[in-house]
């Protein structure tokens, strides 16, 4: 009963591979190893930069103090109660 689907499986495989593929080239590492293998990128050395010291932001943990902070001077804007106008019917 199995072998029934063995082809639609293979080709549902098939086109999952292509585009897991197709996804892979289209991002960042993906997109340089196609421009290598294409020839439209030379290859380079990725050592040289790789202890290099970042600067980073002071760890904190009060995540929502800093969002509270950096918003507190956001304009805060209430709904306006709705004049009652009566209904229109058309005749």
């Amino acid at each position: 009963m199995f072998s029934y689907m063995v082809q639609t499986l293979v080709v549902g495989g098939l086109i999952a591979a292509i585009v897991f593929v197709a996804a892979f080239a289209s991002e960042g590492r993906g997109r340089r190893v196609v421009r290598i293998l294409l020839g439209a990128e030379e290859r380079r050395p990725v050592r040289e930069h790789l202890f290099d010291e970042i600067e980073r932001p002071d760890a904190t943990l009060d995540v929502v103090g800093e969002l509270g902070r950096e918003t507190s001077s956001l304009p805060i804007v209430t709904a306006r109660p709705a004049a009652h106008q009566p209904a229109r019917h058309r005749a």
